[in-house]
């Protein structure tokens, strides 16, 4: 097929040695795409040499060795590809025609590259548009002035290396997104990078060593959506400069040194969807600005110092309250969260980020009882308000939370029955309200026949499935046995006083 021009075959399962001969016979390709497939074997580049209208290659993620170099007499390339894929292809080497060869984007990613930066880009100026290194073996400092190397750079992905010394000052001024995130870099995020970069929607730093503010003051990042710096050092109070950031969708910036009453510094954000704030120290009272983001897909608050009553607005989220919403959040792969439910920690990426509508509010000093408006919110996939002081009795139109999967009501206060009407929760599969003051029997049926004592541990009052405790008569039981009992007794009272007519007491 020496007139192909396009060839795609990613995405399947085709298996053996790559097909050097073939491949080198496709004069006229000008877009090659074998990737995520099975082949194999030790190829060099050298095999796509002589195709000169070729523009982009992409053989990443299937289980070859590449080799780079293509600058010998003999293997000189005669093309100027616009995007190079070698993602997960052991490439051991950047070679400098990679460099000079390729004027948009250069993916390398999963690779084995070793060493500095600097011996890898030294004395470079690329026309790169787009530069993935993720996920190698990287280390050592960047220049402060890295723009110089890639002045025309959009996509800066450096991630999961080893990278350390203090973040760089000087990027493009046309960045639009920046991964630096698990790398080993410390210090404090430059006022350059939040003041001069107008262009940037996507900002990932988190898993370093970072300190100081959030956020310099001053700090203007009008395009910015994708904000994520958790799992760091830093301190201070919630930046009210990312007031400015309206069109922000999600806020992660979890497990730092944050304080403050947030209430005092949460701008209200129209397009948030995630706003993760855990494992901080922020208190004072739950901020009602959360309700006026009607778009709010997943809270997550907990691990923090908050205290007071449960705000009863939170009917106002659109998101969470209407069954029918069908909020957008973009899916691509640069999305994630971690988030905890079911008991367990999970990492979130598209496409189930998409479906995630949640709140945490575990681990704090929240007091009063759960607002009734709260349980009209059928859309929460996840509800935790677990290790608070919140007390009332658990109330029955939890029942109406239809599409919930997980509900931890555990180390609080609460007393009386669990009602009935939590058994048709029909897609509850992790159910914990251990250490309260419950009493009566468990209710039968649907979901509860599937949960373990686990479940219940810490409440002496509670009998009947799963626990050994099958009766116990000294406790309050739920409303529909409590009606069984008494017709009992009452119409068994009636018969030996009247034997000669029957007397039905209806209530």
């Amino acid at each position: 097929m020496t007139s192909l021009r396009l060839l795609d075959l990613s995405d399947n399962q085709f298996s053996g040695y790559f097909p050097s001969l073939i491949i080198s016979n496709l004069t006229n390709i000008e877009w090659l795409v074998l990737s995520r497939n099975e082949l194999q074997g030790k190829i060099s580049l050298c095999v796509f040499a002589n195709l000169s209208r070729l523009s982009e290659l992409d053989i990443s993620f299937n289980h070859l060795e590449v080799e780079t170099e293509m600058m010998s007499p003999s293997c000189f390339p005669s093309f100027k590809l616009s995007t190079l894929s070698l993602g997960g292809c052991n490439v051991k080497k950047i070679s400098p025609w990679m460099l000079h060869n390729i004027n948009s984007e250069l993916w390398l990613s999963g690779n084995n590259l070793t060493g500095p930066f600097n011996s890898n880009f030294q004395n470079i100026t690329s026309k790169l548009s787009l530069l993935d290194i993720s996920d190698n073996f990287l280390h050592g400092t960047l220049p402060e002035d890295i723009n110089l190397n890639f002045p025309e750079l959009r996509h800066l992905d450096l991630s999961n290396n080893s990278f350390n010394g203090n973040l760089p000052i000087f990027f493009s001024d046309q960045l639009q997104m920046l991964d630096l995130s698990n790398n080993q870099f410390h210090g404090g995020i430059p006022y350059s990078m939040t003041s001069n970069m107008s262009c940037l929607v996507y900002l990932r730093l988190s898993g370093n060593n970072l300190t100081g503010d959030l956020f310099p003051k001053n700090s203007s990042l009008p395009n910015l959506r994708w904000l994520y710096l958790n799992n760091s050092h830093l301190s201070g109070t919630f930046p009210y400069a990312l007031s400015k950031s309206v069109e922000l969708g999600i806020i992660d910036i979890q497990n730092n040194n944050l304080s403050g009453e947030l209430s005092s510094y949460l701008p209200v954000l129209p397009k948030l969807k995630i706003l993760v704030l855990s494992g901080n120290r922020f208190g004072g009272q739950i901020p009602k600005q959360i309700c006026q983001m009607r778009d709010l897909n997943v809270l997550d608050i907990s691990e923090n110092d908050f205290s007071g009553d449960i705000p009863d607005c939170v009917d106002n989220v659109t998101s969470w309250l209407d069954s029918s919403y069908n909020g957008y959040i973009p899916d691509d792969s640069w999305n994630s969260i971690d988030f905890t439910t079911k008991g367990s920690r999970y990492i979130y990426n598209s496409p189930f980020l998409l479906y995630l509508t949640a709140i945490s509010v575990s681990c704090n000093r929240l007091t009063g009882k759960i607002p009734i408006q709260m349980t009209r919110l059928k859309r929460i996939y996840s509800l935790n308000v677990s290790n608070n002081l919140l007390t009332g009795q658990i109330p029955s139109s939890l029942g109406n939370m239809a599409f919930l999967e997980s509900l931890d009501l555990s180390h609080n206060n609460f007393f009386g029955v669990l009602p009935c009407k939590l058994v048709g929760l029909g897609f509850l599969q992790v159910f914990n309200v251990s250490f309260n003051n419950l009493s009566g029997m468990i209710p039968i049926g649907g979901q509860f026949n599937t949960f373990e004592n686990d479940s219940y541990l810490g409440n002496p009052g509670l009998c009947g499935f799963p626990l050994q405790i099958k009766r116990n008569d000294s406790a309050k039981t739920p409303p529909i046995y409590a009606r069984v009992e008494k017709s009992v007794s009452i119409i068994y009272f009636a018969v030996f006083i009247c034997p000669f007519f029957i007397v039905i007491f209806l209530e």
